[in-house]
C-alpha cells in the first residue's frame, strides 16, 4: 500500500530528513505487495512458528527539518517490530514520528507546526490477505495560506499588507482505520473510516476573514462555516497493482480510483460532501537504469466539503504534487495533475551492511484547479491556466525499503524555487 503518511509534508515549501535508514537501525520494511502472485503469503503451516522465534525489534531515531514558513523543525521516528519466523515482512509493526518547528517573531517564541501520528499495521490479519492500517495523529499549523478560491487568484497582497494577510491557523486531529484485500491476481479493494476534528483561527482583517465576511455568495457558499467541526468520512476504492517494486518501482503500474462520503448534514458534523478520485502510475525501464514514470490525477469534490480540503488531494496539497507551487497556493473543487519523471540509478554500493545506489532524475510537473464544478470563469479565470513546474533532484536508496529524495524546482508561482527533502518516491 503506497504510504500515505510518507506522502503527509510540512506546510508549505518543507525540507524534512528523515535520517532513520542511515544510523545502522534501519526503519522495519514495508509490507509484501499483497496483489502480486509473485510475493505469496506464508503458508498456513508458517503461522504456527515455534514459540521463542519471535523477536521484536525497536528503532528509535531523530528526525530534523524546516521550511522559509514554519522555521527550523526537530522531532523523531520510533518503531517497535515484531518479527517472526514464516511472517514477511514482519508480524506487526507499530511505529510513530513527531515534528515541531519552532521560530521567533518580536522577541517571542513561536510554535508554527506540530505534527504527531501513531500507526499500527498488520499486513496479514488472521493470517489471511488482509492488511490492516490503523493510524490516529494530531496536526496544528499556524502558518496556513488562502489566497482566494479558483486558479485565477492573486497572491499579492494589498498595499501596505505583507504576506501575513493571506495567513490562517488549523489545528486537526484525526483517526484513520483501513483495511486493503485481494480480489484477484493484481486487483484489490481498500475500505476505510477517516474521523477528523477541525479547529480554524481566521485573524480579523486577513484575506479569508474579508472573504467570509463580504465575499461573493459562490466565494462565502464554497469556504462553508468555519466553526469548530467533526467530519466523518467514509472510503471505498479499488487498486491495480502490477509494479516491480513498491518502493522503487521500473516497470508495471499502480493505479487507484477512490470514493469518500461524508454523510453529515448536522450542527456537529455539517459537511454533506463526497470526493471522487483517480490515480493512475506508470512506469517504463528505458534501460536496466533509466526508468520513465508517469502520473494523471484527476480529483473532484462535490456537495459542500469543509475548506481545509479545497487545497488538498489526498493527504497533500496541489503544491506538493506540483513542485514549486507552494502548498496551499490554489483553493478549489476540481483538480488535474500531471507529473513526468526521468530517473536514473548511477551508482551501487554497499554501506552500514546494506546494499544502497545514488540516482538522479529531471521531471515536469503540471496541474490546474477549478473554484467549483460548474464554471466561475471570475475565480477560475479563461485560459489555459496550467501551472507547472520543472527540476531535477537526487535520489538515495538504502536497503530494500527506504528512499531519502531531495529535489529542487522552478515555477512561474515559486518564490524564488522549491526545495524538497522528504522520504520516498512522489509516486
Amino acid at each position: 500500500m503506497t504510504s500515505r503518511v510518507a506522502r503527509a509534508g510540512l506546510a508549505r515549501r518543507t525540507a524534512a530528513v528523515l535520517v532513520a535508514s542511515f544510523l545502522g537501525s534501519p526503519a522495519p520494511a514495508r509490507a509484501q505487495n499483497l496483489l502480486n502472485s509473485d510475493e505469496k503469503p506464508p503458508s498456513s503451516s508458517s503461522t504456527a512458528a515455534p514459540s521463542g522465534q519471535g523477536k521484536n525489534q525497536l528503532t528509535l531515531v531523530p528526525a530534523a527539518g524546516g521550511s522559509t514558513d514554519i522555521g527550523v523543525a526537530i522531532g523523531y521516528f520510533a518503531a517497535l517490530t515484531r518479527n517472526q519466523k514464516g511472517f514477511v515482512p514482519y508480524v506487526w509493526n507499530i511505529e510513530s514520528a513527531g515534528l515541531v518547528s519552532f521560530g521567533i517573531k518580536n522577541g517571542s517564541v513561536l510554535l508554527p507546526y506540530i505534527d504527531v501520528y501513531g500507526k499500527l499495521t498488520v499486513p496479514r490479519l488472521l493470517g489471511g490477505p488482509l492488511e490492516l492500517e490503523i493510524r490516529p495523529s494530531f496536526t496544528d499549523e499556524q502558518a496556513l495560506y488562502y489566497y482566494g478560491l479558483g486558479d485565477a487568484s492573486s497572491a499579492s497582497p494589498p498595499l501596505g499588507q505583507s504576506t501575513t494577510y493571506f495567513q490562517y491557523a488549523r489545528t486537526h486531529p484525526s483517526l484513520l482505520a483501513d483495511i486493503r484485500f485481494k480480489l484477484i491476481d493484481h486487483l484489490g479493494a481498500i475500505t476505510g473510516l477517516r474521523y477528523t476534528g477541525s479547529w480554524l483561527d481566521v485573524p480579523a482583517g486577513s484575506r479569508l476573514a474579508q472573504d467570509i465576511q463580504s465575499g461573493s455568495p459562490e466565494v462565502r457558499g464554497l469556504i462553508g462555516p468555519t466553526s469548530p467541526s467533526l467530519v466523518a468520512l467514509f472510503l471505498y476504492g479499488l487498486q491495480v497493482d502490477t509494479r516491480d517494486s513498491e518502493v522503487t518501482p521500473h516497470s508495471g503500474t499502480f493505479d487507484e480510483a477512490e470514493i469518500k462520503w461524508s454523510p453529515g448534514g448536522n450542527e456537529t458534523v455539517p459537511f454533506r460532501y463526497g470526493e471522487a478520485s483517480l490515480n493512475l502510475r506508470g512506469y517504463l525501464p528505458l534501460s536496466t537504469r533509466l526508468t520513465l514514470a508517469g502520473r494523471m490525477v484527476g480529483d473532484v469534490l462535490f456537495g459542500h466539503p469543509p475548506l481545509a480540503e479545497l487545497p488538498r488531494f489526498e493527504d497533500t496539497y496541489f503544491g506538493g504534487d506540483v513542485r514549486g507551487v507552494p502548498a496551499q497556493r490554489y483553493y478549489g473543487k476540481v483538480k488535474i495533475i500531471g507529473n513526468v519523471e526521468a530517473r536514473m540509478n548511477v551508482l551501487d554500493f554497499h554501506a552500514l551492511s546494506k546494499p544502497m545506489s545514488i540516482g538522479f532524475e529531471a521531471f515536469f510537473d503540471g496541474g490546474r484547479v477549478w473554484a467549483d464544478t460548474s464554471p466561475h470563469p471570475e475565480l477560475d479565470g479563461s485560459g489555459i491556466g496550467l501551472k507547472y513546474g520543472v527540476g531535477g533532484g537526487v535520489r538515495l536508496t538504502s536497503g530494500t525499503a527506504f528512499v531519502l529524495r531531495a529535489d529542487l524546482a522552478w515555477s512561474p508561482d515559486a518564490t524564488p524555487i522549491g526545495a524538497y527533502v522528504t522520504a520516498g518516491e512522489m509516486f
